[in-house]
């Protein structure tokens, strides 16, 4: 994947694959926020909460201490 591909989104609270968003909701909606392939989260990946399809393309934060 590059950089700015992504297939999971974040919602209203929730994580979704682009084809589980809402009816009537877009990727470009107002309120959607794409998970880029470059971002990192505190987690291994993340569950859509619709089809609970995991979504582990994206970097993870290592805590260094």
């Amino acid at each position: 994947m590059k950089a700015w591909d992504f297939d999971a989104v974040t919602y209203n609270g929730a994580a979704y694959c682009v084809e589980c968003l809402p009816e009537g909701v877009k990727p470009e909606s107002e309120g959607v926020t794409p998970i880029f392939a470059s971002d990192e989260w505190g987690a291994p990946g993340v569950t859509c909460d619709k089809c609970l399809r995991l979504h582990d393309y994206m970097g993870m934060i290592h805590d260094h201490a």
